[in-house]
């Protein structure tokens, strides 16, 4: 993937608000009777985070139009409803200017633990104005309101899809003067615009967009890596602990078991045996993370 982790970033010891257990990309809702993580049936949300006040909806037609071409249909807001829609597929994309920051300093705390930002996260204080970006899909492919049997998608499938959606669309409006970052609050990770929109642009299945990875050095020996956001997909997030050297490679691991989990359907389940093409499998069990406090599968060498 794109981007690695520095040495000298700390996964471990480090629990901010979103990670005690009720904000985004935690779990969130849980069916009572069943125990399952709900929070994909969520809508999908990205914000794009602006230091200056909010644009206009004809500025953000005009921008989406051009940079879709025909290849999407936008519909423009009004001065009554501002909201832009652009038609990907069968998802809706509703895009709404915001002239107000992003409450309570949600933004701010997910750039905790991301190397991405080499240091610079403080720019995400100076937002001031924000652009909503949330999918809606309007029914099931094939839903006319004839007496036929319509297309249903699995649901963790169709929330990938909605997600990409707004991926794509949300990396267009990184392109709207002022843009400084892209807040994605399901995966309590806030990218900067750039970076964002480089990874969307250059990755069918661009994860550090999707999920948050964050790794960094354990000890003065070992590395660890995690993710926050995975249960939007239907999957539970991961985790390797006390990893022998620096975080890159461990990083980089991460992020493709979580492409070839979105991107082929498989579910990890604990007491898997993962192939990652080393000496040995990586096991999966069950166990309550020491970052998130969380149930997520853990990923010991076998």
């Amino acid at each position: 993937m794109s981007e690695s982790p520095q040495s000298d970033q700390p996964a471990a010891d480090t629990r901010s608000d979103h990670q005690s257990g009720d904000g985004a990309g935690s779990g969130g809702a849980v069916d009572p009777q069943t125990g399952e993580d709900l929070s994909w049936k969520s809508t999908p949300v990205a914000i794009v985070l602006l230091d200056r006040p909010a644009p206009g909806h004809r500025d953000v037609t005009e921008l989406l139009a051009e940079i879709f071409e025909g290849s999407y249909d936008v519909d423009p807001g009004t001065d009554e409803d501002p909201a832009t829609a652009v038609s990907v597929e069968d998802v809706t994309v509703v895009v709404t200017p915001l002239d107000l920051p992003v409450a309570d300093g949600e933004a701010s705390r997910y750039t905790e633990n991301l190397a991405i930002w080499n240091g610079g996260q403080g720019v995400v204080d100076s937002h001031r104005s924000q652009v909503v970006v949330a999918a809606f899909r309007l029914g099931p492919v094939g839903d006319d309101g004839e007496p036929a049997e319509p297309e249903y998608l699995d649901p963790r499938l169709d929330t990938l899809r909605c997600e990409l959606a707004v991926a794509t669309v949300t990396a267009a409006l990184t392109a709207l003067p002022g843009a400084i970052a892209v807040s994605i609050g399901g995966a309590a990770t806030t990218l900067p615009a750039g970076p964002y929109r480089d990874l969307v642009a250059g990755n069918p299945l661009p994860v550090p967009a999707l999920v948050g990875v964050r790794a960094g050095m354990q000890s003065e020996t070992t590395s660890c890596v995690y993710t926050t956001g995975l249960g939007r997909f239907g999957r539970l997030d991961l985790e390797r602990l006390d990893v022998p050297g620096p975080p890159g490679a461990l990083y980089g691991q991460m992020c493709d078991l979580v492409a070839y989990t979105l991107g082929s359907g498989t579910i990890f389940q604990p007491g898997q045996a993962l192939e990652v093409g080393g000496s040995q499998p990586l096991l999966t069990s069950l166990e309550a993370s020491p970052f998130t406090g969380q149930q997520v599968l853990r990923l010991t060498s076998g």
